[in-house]
């Protein structure tokens, strides 16, 4: 009667390890060739393109400090100007 539990596991296939390595060598060297063509085509263009503000999420408005706060100051002065017309019609009465 043999015991399953102390079996010895079998020895890696050293075959079997130097294959896999020569693939993830291979997908490396591919990736890297890859690399070179990209870098290439992009030198053959002239450089490399830049992206447009909206992709890079920069929006240009209207908006200066000068402009928001000219904007505040109307808005106050018309506040204020209802304002003193509430006070001055409640004293006519």
């Amino acid at each position: 009667m043999t015991d399953d539990g102390d079996a010895t596991p079998a020895a890696p296939d050293p075959g079997d390890h130097v294959a896999r390595l020569q693939a993830e060598i291979d997908a490396v060297k591919a990736r890297r060739a890859g690399y070179r063509e990209e870098a290439a085509e992009t030198v053959a263009r002239g450089g490399p393109t830049r992206a447009t503000d909206d992709k890079l999420g920069i929006f240009k408005t209207d908006d200066t400090v000068g402009k928001i706060a000219a904007d505040a100051s109307q808005e106050i002065g018309s506040r204020m100007s209802r304002l003193m017309s509430r006070f001055r019609r409640g004293r006519k009465k």
